[in-house]
């Protein structure tokens, strides 16, 4: 895939949207293409978040570990941006994601990520923006989830 076309799919994903061409060009340059074979962990929770991922081909699972349990919570496919938050921020993954079919990626490590925040500053503002926004819109779901929840206890019971 040229770097070109890697820059259009990094256009698609909503926290790139409103970011320049070529600031995206030179993250898609920087980045490298990962492949993993079926059963293959991307990454794992609670490990380092040094790298996002877009799915290029194939499928993920993604999941967390309930005890010995392990529970799905999406599948990813072609398209897909994963490890977006913790490779910013330099947290743990949240979940874990293994290729669920072979799975091509582009790898985006955090280095070259703050590096074409830290050249270009209108980019970093863009994805920051975006990060906001995603973050006042979380809050505001959680406030009226608590809201309903306050509600339902006032309710007595019988």
């Amino acid at each position: 895939m040229s770097v070109r076309t890697n820059a259009e799919s990094l256009r698609q994903i909503p926290l790139f949207a409103d970011c320049e061409p070529a600031h995206l060009q030179v993250m898609a340059f920087a980045s490298e293409r990962a492949e993993f074979a079926a059963g293959q962990d991307l990454f794992k929770a609670g490990g380092k978040g040094s790298a996002a991922y877009l799915l290029l081909a194939g499928d993920a699972d993604v999941w967390v570990s309930k005890g010995e349990e392990r529970v799905q919570v999406a599948l990813a496919g072609p398209g897909a941006f994963l490890g977006e938050l913790a490779m910013i921020a330099g947290l743990p993954y949240s979940v874990t994601v293994t290729a669920k079919t072979p799975v091509t990626a582009t790898r985006i490590s955090r280095e070259t990520f703050m590096r074409v925040v830290e050249e270009f500053p209108e980019f970093g503002n863009r994805v920051m923006g975006v990060l906001s926004r995603k973050l006042a819109g979380s809050i505001n779901d959680f406030d009226r989830i608590r809201h309903l929840f306050e509600n339902a206890a006032s309710f007595p019971r019988g």
